[in-house]
């Protein structure tokens, strides 16, 4: 059978990570609201809720509950509908820890800085470096516990007839190399570089959203500018922007190529994708598409597909002839 297990050995482990991050939210300004409840003013003087426009504490804590348990939701539904894609629920886990951390930390300050005070009261100035620097730590302490990915299970059987092929001897090395562009992923970039430099006047009030939309679209531009490679380990595609980052398809996930004249790539966003495949699709060139033992794809757009779908196969044929797997 091809394709991830539905439950591998670290999937309880991604689970309880994801599970767990959205409460976070909550837990250290009810902590500080427990202890110091009577050197606490009457009212919620916290950021976006000052002045006569703020709640009492009972209530403030009512809303902050509702995005708590929408998150919880969310999370949990993704987490069940993509129960074989190990690194999605990877990076649940740390996309929440990390997101959660940093509304906890942002409101255990908030709730600090009202203690003995008669009224709304200034953020000090480290709480912004202290936040970033918290949620960080968190991502990285999520990523850590979530443990290693699951291999992918082997394909087997040699490719169909009916997609390009070429011949290799025992002994015969060849090897494919092309660079490209994906211009969607690059339009994205610019998005949310300038959703982030519009908003940047009103960084003080949300920096959150600032920060994230401008470190995701420098992230997606960097990644618009890729390179394939194809040689006798498998396929791997590198990100020469992004310091060369690399990705590799060994053969044995793969179960065959072929080419696509078009495609949307719909679904698709460079190294982690979507839940149809990934890869860098664009322009009007032909698609190389490897069908992937975990059910997704890996399209990649060159202008001699068929050459690169024809020595993938190639090899699996060589691999997979003479051993039946």
């Amino acid at each position: 059978m091809n394709g991830y297990p539905h439950r591998d050995a670290g999937w309880l482990r991604r689970l309880i990570l994801t599970v767990a991050s959205p409460p976070l939210i909550l837990l250290v300004p009810l902590l500080l609201f427990a202890v110091f409840r009577d050197r606490l003013p009457h009212l919620a003087y916290v950021p976006g809720a000052t002045g006569e426009h703020s709640s009492e504490w009972g209530r403030w804590l009512r809303m902050a509950l509702f995005p708590v348990v929408f998150a919880e939701v969310v999370f949990v539904a993704m987490f069940a509908h993509y129960q074989r894609w190990p690194e999605l629920q990877r990076l649940l886990a740390v996309f929440g820890f990390s997101q959660s951390v940093l509304a906890a930390a942002g409101n255990g300050v908030a709730v600090a800085a009202l203690i003995d005070a008669d009224g709304p009261a200034s953020q000090p100035s480290w709480a912004i470096p202290t936040e970033i620097v918290l949620a960080v730590l968190a991502g990285i302490a999520a990523w850590r516990l979530s443990g290693p990915l699951p291999p992918a299970a082997p394909a087997y059987g040699t490719p169909p007839p009916d997609v390009p092929l070429l011949p290799l001897a025992p002994g015969q090395r060849a090897v494919y190399a092309v660079s490209g562009w994906n211009r969607l992923t690059l339009f994205q970039g610019a998005v949310f570089l300038a959703f982030a430099w519009f908003s940047a006047p009103d960084f003080a009030e949300r920096w959150q959203a600032t920060t994230i939309a401008a470190l995701l679209g420098i992230f997606l531009i960097l990644q618009a500018r890729s390179r394939l490679r194809i040689d006798g380990r498998g396929v791997e595609v590198s990100l020469p922007w992004l310091g060369g980052l690399r990705r590799a398809v060994p053969y044995e996930a793969v179960v065959f190529a072929s080419v696509r004249l078009k495609t949307s790539g719909r679904g698709l966003g460079g190294m982690l994708g979507g839940s149809r495949g990934w890869g860098y699709v664009g322009g009007g060139d032909p698609v190389l598409a490897l069908r992937l033992t975990d059910g997704r794809e890996f399209l990649y757009s060159a202008r001699d597909a068929e050459a690169a779908a024809a020595l993938v196969n190639g090899t699996l044929t060589r691999m997979r002839a003479g051993t039946g797997c």
